[in-house]
């Protein structure tokens, strides 16, 4: 008995592993309703924390968190044992049809200090399925440091992945490959790009989006460029 008590202490005190989340983007409909996130714990310790919903702006050069009850959680407070799934709720507080897609982030916070916090994009407000994000992109020149700079003046947000500058010759540049980041609807963000010798004058730039469509994001209006899956 001794021995089992010894054991079980020396496990509860190594260290929890890194969570499995799925999913890792999630979305509850206009018109009410609910979704779930799961959790997973592979050991070999307890994972301990709280789960947050916080609102998510964005503006040219930030993102900024803010506390929200717009949305319900539950369970808030979590501990997960090694080999244990958890399920958590996430529902609108208010019922009604939401106009306009709302962006928001789930933050899973652990009581241990020295574990990284996880934050996962929560969207409400489902748009129809022909609507999408339209993306356009232009170059913000910098004596030392050019700036790529893109707007989204669709309803839906957009999720970029593998973003790549194509010079005037066709050769191809990936510059920010998997996620690039997010710009949800009706904003403004730009990232830093690493400087070339001819600058970015003459190409454009392509990136997939959440729907596996790959865009050109200096056109007016993003055409498809290829229809191949992205792997999201």
């Amino acid at each position: 008995m001794r021995a089992a008590l010894i054991l079980l202490a020396l496990l509860l005190a190594l260290p929890a592993a890194a969570l499995d989340l799925s999913p890792t983007t999630l979305q509850l409909p206009a018109e009410g309703g609910r979704t779930e996130l799961w959790l997973y714990n592979p050991g070999p310790g307890h994972w301990q924390g709280q789960v947050r919903v916080l609102a998510w702006e964005q503006q040219l050069d930030a993102e900024h968190l803010r506390p929200t009850d717009r949305i319900l959680v539950s369970p808030t407070r979590l501990d997960l044992a090694p080999g244990v799934r958890q399920r958590v709720w996430l529902l609108p507080a208010r019922p009604g049809t939401v106009t306009g897609e709302q962006a928001y982030r789930i933050v899973l916070e652990p009581s241990q200090a020295d574990l990284p916090r996880y934050s996962l994009p929560l969207f409400h407000g489902q748009a129809a399925p022909d609507v999408r994000p339209r993306v356009q992109a232009r170059i913000e020149p910098d004596a030392s440091q050019p700036y790529l700079r893109l707007s989204n003046a669709g309803p839906l947000h957009a999720r970029l992945h593998d973003l790549v500058f194509v010079a005037d010759d066709g050769q191809r540049t990936l510059l920010l490959p998997g996620l690039a980041g997010y710009l949800l609807a009706g904003h403004e963000r730009r990232w830093a790009l690493p400087a070339r010798p001819n600058g970015y004058h003459g190409g454009h730039f392509h990136a997939h989006l959440q729907d596996g469509r790959q865009v050109d994001l200096t056109a007016p209006d993003p055409a498809i460029a290829a229809s191949a899956p992205s792997g999201l």
